[in-house]
């Protein structure tokens, strides 16, 4: 993730204090066999303007993994009901796999095949990540998954215990605004106390940013 010194993550926001592609080029050397975002995040910067209308709105319930191709590199879409409409089937030459709830419809599967997308299947009524990431890796042959949000999908995968490592770029900008996602969001109240890290490592970058590296401790109490 890319941040401002007080967490929050608009692009937008961080151009001018952040240079041209330092996140891309930071993040090639994550060695990942598949980048993530979320809805919000996918709506914004790959994913067609227009949103997927179904005309019957039949869920399509408990479906197999659909396996459109293999490929050495992929994009995950997280999108519970199916809204995001996509006219490729991937994303700067990564396969896209959509990541959709039994609450997506048959047509939204439907449409997916026809355009050579992959897609998985997983949870009733809001994606399980757990059993999404479980069916990416045995599916798919996944190891490495950067997570590059927004922030309510990275606190969702910080809640079911699936993020091993935080990688952040924080960027010399403070951005300030109360309305603003930060790097996590979204978190159930239940969780009191903060999720604890260990240190891996403190980088400087081009333009004053700092690349720092922690590991999640996850046998907290």
């Amino acid at each position: 993730m890319l941040s401002s010194i007080d967490g929050r993550i608009e692009g937008a926001s961080l151009r001018d204090v952040s240079g041209s592609n330092e996140y891309e080029v930071t993040g090639s050397r994550l060695n990942g066999d598949a980048w993530a975002c979320g809805r919000t995040t996918m709506q914004l910067h790959f994913a067609d303007k227009k949103p997927f209308i179904s005309k019957s709105r039949k869920p399509a319930g408990p479906k197999p993994v659909h396996v459109a191709r293999r490929s050495a590199s992929y994009a995950i879409s997280i999108d519970t009901l199916g809204k995001l409409r996509w006219s490729r089937n991937e994303i700067g030459g990564d396969h896209l796999i959509c990541l959709v709830s039994e609450r997506a419809t048959e047509e939204y599967l439907a449409d997916l095949r026809t355009k050579g997308i992959s897609y998985i299947v997983a949870g009733r009524t809001s994606v399980d990540l757990g059993k999404g990431v479980k069916m990416l890796g045995e599916f798919f042959g996944i190891k490495t998954l950067l997570l590059e949000g927004g922030g309510n999908i990275n606190g969702g995968f910080l809640e079911a215990g699936l993020i091993d490592e935080v990688s952040l770029l924080l960027a010399p900008g403070i951005d300030g605004r109360r309305e603003i996602p930060t790097v996590f969001d979204g978190v159930n109240a239940r969780f009191r106390k903060a999720v604890p890290l260990k240190l891996k490592s403190v980088g400087k970058r081009k333009n004053g940013i700092l690349w720092i590296r922690y590991t999640v401790i996850h046998n907290h109490k």
